[in-house]
């Protein structure tokens, strides 16, 4: 075989292709590295939502450093990818001067400049062929005549092959002054891997690859994919919570079902016992006991617990909401993890929820990932209090302190505390005095934060059926919703659940929220994406406890308030900024019976508490007769007003047109036309009576 073709025995056309295929796969790996750059219209809303505004014990452990570079095996993987790179570059450079394919350069050769013009070339070749003719060169060491003579051949050759012009013909047509060389065509393979000596070494790498590494991979991946869900659950995990999750079950059994997942258990911290964070742990726990009893009966820890592990894991998501600090790097650092593990989790167990739709428990999981993400109590008595900790600086005493003190501001949480004015806030949190509960520097940064938060308001919501007015069982329904983020520096008015008092929209929609389709807006709406309409370009979510960065979304969906039930499932969405109203258009199909369905329209933040909206929509629903009594009467026009039909409709207060007025003249003048004639016809006749 290596007798009939020819292989690579530089190397550089092997190598060449190594590079190929290694950018191939490096290029597009690296690029989904790169931070993304949002296509939405519009900027970012400002410092409020830029990244890097973390608490300093999350910047401590995100932090990366030599002894904590943070590098994740996809990171690892392009670096060395490009390293490899760098190698092959320097190695195909090297080939590339050794090679006996090198392409033929006479200016190279006489070493002169590619824009001399003939007579600089013809006076630069007859100092070369003084200085190198064969019979007056001085032979340097291990130089033969036959060396000199080849070197003066060449020397010649790229001389003519810029001035003699059946030579230069020669060199542009087949590049080199000789005319048409031997071309021979290989494979790109180094030769060592044919050679019989080396067969061994080829095969054990072969049977290595695909004989070992390749199948290896492939189970993993399988058996890896076979051990847990499409959510990224635990088998064992997903089990349990269908086993232990119901419809009615409280926010601390949610806890409980979190801190027993397979995901948070350490088998070898099982094993060896407390260690020497136990005591930290021990004051740790009961600092949370002693703040669950502040909370209710409901909120409790239990006395004994199954193993180590879920005694840590449930002290440390309790520490977590309810901002217990450690002395313990290391457990500060578990708190920040398990919140980050606990998230997601809770989303796992949300989609478990959604299976079910259950409404009342789908609200609950929503809330308490807003409390994992914002590191608030995720108890529904402490809403308002849990909405102002989201702000810099308020602590739970400080939150519950002005809640507390103003009665018709304080139950509606930020929306309350924004509306309290400047006086009272600082009378509420007791700025300045002796017993304050937050500083100067403090409160304002809480206030300026205060003034950029994403509120949600809900602009519109309805029903339409593309093509038709009126909605049919079993009907493609489009479900539209038009949202915008309100922060209160911008417009500080109070919406009563995301929805303006003295809005059109409260007032509308009394019957039905069915709208009749519209051709025009159809078209227009075929022809552009409606997902990127009102769409604006936003930063990170404002979580500084949280450990990741990461972007705000909104869930939006349709529930039952009367039977419990999501009837549309949620829907994430982004970009929802203050410039733009965006619009969401989610299809489902309606109900099989006619009737009046009254539904709520919700739209929920996944990271930030107040950042809420819901109205109530009324679904219609016709029989199909309707829609055809409605295509006979558009065909049938209505009836004049001067005709029988038209007396006759306007008697049952139907619609008519208007007596066409040209009708009547034409009638008229032909009428007078008629008589006129008539009367000269009489006259002759009396005429001729004379006569």
């Amino acid at each position: 075989m290596a007798g009939q073709y020819k292989y690579d025995n530089e190397g550089a056309q092997f190598l060449t292709f190594l590079l190929t295929f290694l950018l191939a796969a490096l290029l597009p790996l690296t690029y989904s590295l790169v931070p993304g750059r949002s296509s939405g219209k519009g900027s970012k809303q400002g410092w409020f939502d830029a990244r890097g505004q973390k608490d300093e014990n999350v910047k401590k452990i995100t932090k990366r450093s030599f002894a904590n570079p943070r590098l994740s095996g996809k990171i690892v993987l392009v670096i060395s990818g490009w390293a490899a790179v760098a190698y092959l570059f320097h190695s195909i450079a090297n080939a590339a001067t050794t090679t006996s394919h090198a392409i033929y350069d006479p200016f190279s050769v006489l070493g002169i400049a590619a824009s001399a013009t003939e007579k600089q070339i013809k006076t630069h070749y007859k100092k070369l062929s003084i200085k190198f003719h064969p019979d007056k060169v001085r032979l340097a060491e291990n130089q033969t005549k036959e060396d000199a003579e080849s070197h003066f051949v060449n020397l010649t050759k790229a001389y003519k092959a810029l001035t003699d012009e059946t030579i230069r013909k020669n060199f542009e047509l087949y590049g080199h002054p000789d005319g048409r060389q031997e071309m021979s065509m290989g494979i790109a393979l180094p030769a060592w891997v044919v050679e019989g000596h080396n067969n061994i070494w080829v095969l054990g790498i072969y049977g290595m690859v695909f004989g070992l590494a390749l199948p290896y991979l492939v189970a993993r991946w399988w058996y890896g994919s076979r051990s847990r869900t499409k959510d990224g659950l635990i088998n064992a995990t997903a089990q349990s919570y269908f086993q232990h999750l119901r419809e009615d079950t409280p926010p601390a059994r949610i806890l409980a079902l979190v801190a027993v997942s397979e995901e948070l258990q350490d088998p070898l911290f099982d094993k060896r016992g407390p260690g020497a964070d136990e005591d930290e742990l021990s004051h740790m726990e009961s600092l949370v006991r002693a703040r669950l009893r502040q909370m209710g009966e409901r909120w409790r820890l239990i006395d004994h617990f199954r193993s180590h592990s879920i005694r840590k894991n449930l002290i440390l998501l309790y520490s977590h909401v309810l901002r217990i600090d450690s002395k313990s790097a290391r457990l500060t650092k578990d708190r920040y993890v398990i919140g980050l593990k606990a998230e997601r989790l809770l989303n796992g167990m949300l989609s478990i929820s959604l299976a079910h739709n259950w409404m009342d428990m789908t609200i609950q999981l929503m809330d308490m990932l807003q409390c994992l993400v914002q590191a608030v109590p995720p108890s529904p008595e402490m809403r308002s209090a849990s909405e102002l900790m989201q702000l810099p600086g308020i602590t739970l005493e400080a939150a519950q302190a002005a809640t507390r003190s103003n009665a018709q501001w304080g139950h509606l949480g930020l929306q309350g505390f924004w509306k309290m004015g400047d006086q009272e806030r600082r009378k509420g949190l007791r700025v300045g005095q002796s017993n304050s509960l937050i500083s100067e520097q403090q409160y304002k940064e809480a206030v300026s934060i205060l003034g950029e938060w994403p509120r949600i308001e809900m602009v519109d919501a309805f029903f339409k059926v593309t093509g038709e007015k009126i909605v049919t069982p079993g009907a493609v329904v489009q479900f539209i919703v038009k949202v915008r983020a309100l922060p209160f520096k911008k417009d500080g008015t109070l919406l009563f659940n995301g929805v303006r008092a003295n809005s059109d929209l409260s007032k509308r929609d009394t019957e039905t929220s069915v709208r009749p389709s519209n051709e025009e807006e159809d078209e227009n709406e075929s022809k552009q994406n409606p997902a990127l309409e009102g769409k604006q370009a936003i930063g990170y979510a404002h979580a500084p406890l949280f450990l990741e960065e990461r972007k705000p979304n909104w869930w939006v969906f349709l529930a039952d308030a009367k039977q419990s039930r999501i009837i549309v499932q949620p829907v994430k969405c982004t970009d929802i900024g203050p410039d733009a109203v965006r619009t969401f258009s989610i299809q489902f199909q309606a109900p099989p019976q006619v009737g009046l369905y009254s539904f709520r329209a919700m739209v929920k933040s996944d990271v930030y508490l107040g950042s809420e909206a819901e109205m109530s929509v009324l679904l219609k629903v016709d029989d199909a007769s309707e829609l055809e009594n409605e295509d006979y009467e558009d065909d049938i026009s209505d009836p004049e007003e001067d005709t029988l039909a038209g007396q006759m409709a306007a008697m049952r207060g139907e619609k008519v047109k208007a007596a066409r007025l040209g009708d009547e003249g034409e009638d008229e003048s032909s009428s007078e036309a008629e008589g006129a004639h008539n009367h000269d016809h009489e006259g002759e006749d009396s005429e001729s009576d004379w006569d």
